[in-house]
């Protein structure tokens, strides 16, 4: 048994939590003073769980998302952001309320779909011009766009050595409409065109056999970006029900299988791996992480440290896991165990 912090599931307090091996699953219970006891499956692999269940971080957290747009050309019905949830601010504003932050960490702009952000290069200017190191997350289809992928040459902050600094996000084709993949492969053929790479490529995978498509694509882009990421889609999570429930020990063991002759093994070249994110490194240097992300009902803020933290919409910084639990939190009116009045205000 291991004694943790988590959250009500119902009003977003911090409980005292247990995780326990019950009925062939690895199980959290826990019990709120205010709305009683909770169970929800952690994973199905006890042995995973013996294996990467570290507190704490190596302390290379040098990154912070922050929300810069709250709409996408996009509509995945998967994606776990409330679109229009979150007001859009200026420049000005997260370099006021991140001061602490700056010199240490760099600025990951993100939504919503950033570069959506009528002001994107301006933004990304300003953060470099005031000392921030600024990258984005990108769904790619603006990169397939020839005057912004001019733009994105044309700037100081964004174009540096022989890199762009995007985080790319794809998928396996069978979850896009057909021009919206066509779009995705015009972007990498922009990329390749000026011979510039990306920081990182990333999928979300909602079943393992996407894995054979994701290893032909990597085999085809790996110069392309020293970092690849893959997650389980948020709502195929262990939790989330028993249709096509996917656990990291599953997409691990998957991995391990389709890139063997790549020898990948556990890495702390970038951090420690937990229960909910693998660190790994390839031959040729290829950093990997494999993630899935927990629930409000599964959350162990023990095992929640990432190398990226997240601006959560109540100003303060957590990373990633609980930020998007906290920010869930606000969106149904709780907060720390307070209802919440419309706008954000605790009710009296």
């Amino acid at each position: 048994m291991i004694k943790t912090l988590s959250l009500c599931p119902t009003c977003y307090r911090k409980v005292i939590a247990e995780i326990v091996y019950r009925d062939g699953m690895v199980m959290m219970d826990k019990e709120c003073p205010e709305h009683g006891k909770f169970s929800a499956v952690v994973e199905r692999d006890i042995q995973h769980v013996s294996n990467f269940y570290h507190r704490g971080t190596l302390g290379n957290n040098n990154t912070i998302i922050i929300h810069t747009h709250d709409q996408c050309n996009m509509a995945c019905p998967w994606c776990y952001y409330p679109m229009g949830s979150e007001p859009m601010h200026p420049f000005s504003y997260y370099d006021q309320v991140l001061s602490a932050y700056k010199g240490s960490f760099n600025l990951l702009m993100s939504g919503g779909e950033p570069t959506l952000r009528p002001d994107f290069f301006e933004f990304a200017a300003e953060a470099h011009n005031a000392g921030w190191g600024i990258s984005a997350i990108t769904n790619m289809l603006k990169l397939a766009d020839h005057d912004f992928m001019i733009q994105a040459l044309g700037s100081p902050a964004l174009n540096q050595g022989d890199m762009l600094r995007f985080a790319v996000s794809m998928q396996h084709p069978k979850n896009y409409p057909e021009e919206v993949y066509n779009l995705k492969v015009q972007a990498i053929e922009n990329l390749e065109r000026a011979q510039k790479r990306v920081m990182c490529a990333m999928f979300s995978v909602q079943t393992l056999d996407e894995l054979d498509w994701i290893r032909e694509w990597y085999d085809a882009t790996k110069g392309g970006y020293p970092m690849l990421r893959i997650r389980t889609m948020f709502k195929n999570w262990g939790n989330k029900g028993d249709e096509n429930r996917l656990f990291l020990s599953d997409l691990h063991k998957a991995f391990l299988e389709k890139f063997a002759d790549l020898h990948p093994r556990i890495s702390e070249r970038v951090e420690h791996s937990n229960m909910y994110c693998l660190y790994l490194e390839m031959d040729g240097g290829m950093q990997v992480s494999l993630s899935s992300a927990p629930t409000v009902e599964n959350l162990d803020y023990h095992q929640a440290s990432r190398p990226v933290y997240m601006l959560a919409m109540d100003g303060r910084c957590y990373p990633v896991p609980i930020t998007q639990v906290i920010n869930e939190g606000i969106e149904a009116g709780w907060k720390d165990g307070f209802r919440l009045q419309q706008g954000g205000t605790v009710c009296g």
